[in-house]
């Protein structure tokens, strides 16, 4: 096998495990009654952000932020806060709600992870080493 014959193998199987990873969480948000990319927002929204910042994380257009914004906020699980440095600028702030929600979510989704049980704890160390050194390689700082 040559190595363009194993890349294209390796992306396959990548395409894939993605798709499969998809699937299972699109299946376990449904539990909570959220969309992926509420889900999403609420995975980045650790400690207060940025709308403008969390749209950055999101690779997603501010007004789209806006929306999604709105639908956590009548959930009761964000409030829009002034940005201390400026007040032109809105910050996503977890309620109580919101926090506990986000603990139920990543504990669902992230433990016991059926397409990572196979992996030994080393080899499952590889394989995070192995993505991390691909992502970045892939980051736009390395392709300057």
């Amino acid at each position: 096998m040559t190595r363009a014959d194993l890349e294209a193998q390796v992306v396959d199987l990548l395409h894939d495990l993605s798709r499969r990873m998809r699937e299972r969480v699109h299946a376990r948000l449904v539990e909570f009654d959220l969309t992926p990319p509420m889900a999403i927002a609420l995975h980045h929204l650790a400690e207060p952000m940025a709308m403008g910042t969390l749209a950055d994380r999101l690779s997603c257009d501010a007004s789209y932020v806006t929306g999604l914004a709105d639908r956590l906020e009548e959930r009761g699980l964000v409030e829009r806060r002034p940005d201390v440095g400026d007040r032109r600028i809105r910050q996503l702030v977890l309620t109580a709600k919101g926090r506990e929600l986000r603990r139920r979510i990543h504990e669902r989704l992230y433990a016991n992870t059926p397409l990572l049980d196979s992996l030994d704890d080393d080899e499952l160390a590889a394989f995070a080493s192995a993505l991390k050194k691909m992502l970045a390689a892939a980051s736009p700082s390395a392709s300057r």
